[in-house]
């Protein structure tokens, strides 16, 4: 029996390694920014009680002041799973629609942070491919796909972004003990209230 693998159509599914491997040093700045970018967008916009990934999406529309507007699109083995584009007047969010709603929240995290991060770069998707993907949206609405390869960098942080603020969205609020104090304690309790 063959095996065979399909090939992804964009490096977000199989990341480029421009630029060579993330050393550890750049792997710690690139966590450490990471983290710090999560906890001033938190900051910024906070995670509504009880988790609703469209009503935190309302919140980063009001923050920048843009509109987000989220398409789920049929999903195809070897095909990307979520896409961002920057268009002139709005952000657009393509994501699979036939998987879990904890699933369709990861890539809209992974995709939000892709935009978050102003990440650019090209990939490598025919027209074609593009219009099979997401037969209901115009051609033009997938156009990025065309252009876009982002690099292992940008994957990485976009994934650890992502898994950040999915596991502030969906743990939990923290708990601090009643008089504790410290800068450990202090720290706690100002991460629980933008976490709720």
């Amino acid at each position: 029996m063959t095996s065979s693998v399909i090939a992804p159509r964009c490096t977000r599914l199989a990341p480029a390694q421009r630029g060579g491997p993330i050393d550890a040093h750049g792997l710690t700045k690139l966590r450490a920014g990471a983290r710090a970018r999560v906890l001033a967008v938190l900051t910024a916009v906070p995670l509504p009680r009880p988790w609703s990934m469209n009503r935190w999406v309302d919140g980063l529309e009001a923050w920048r002041g843009r509109e987000i507007d989220l398409v789920p699109v049929e999903y195809r083995p070897g095909q990307p799973s979520g896409a961002w584009q920057a268009r002139p007047a709005y952000d657009l969010i393509a994501y699979t629609e036939h998987t879990s709603a904890l699933h369709q929240d990861h890539i809209i995290a992974h995709e939000l942070a892709h935009m978050l991060c102003a990440h650019t770069g090209s990939c490598l998707m025919s027209e074609s491919e593009a219009a099979e993907l997401a037969p209901d949206l115009a051609p033009r609405a997938l156009s990025h796909l065309l252009t876009r390869v982002t690099s292992g960098r940008d994957e990485y942080e976009a994934e650890l972004i992502a898994v950040l603020l999915m596991s502030a969205a969906t743990s939990e609020p923290l708990a601090v003990q009643p008089g504790a104090s410290g800068r450990a304690a202090d720290q706690a309790r100002r991460l629980a209230a933008l976490l709720g």
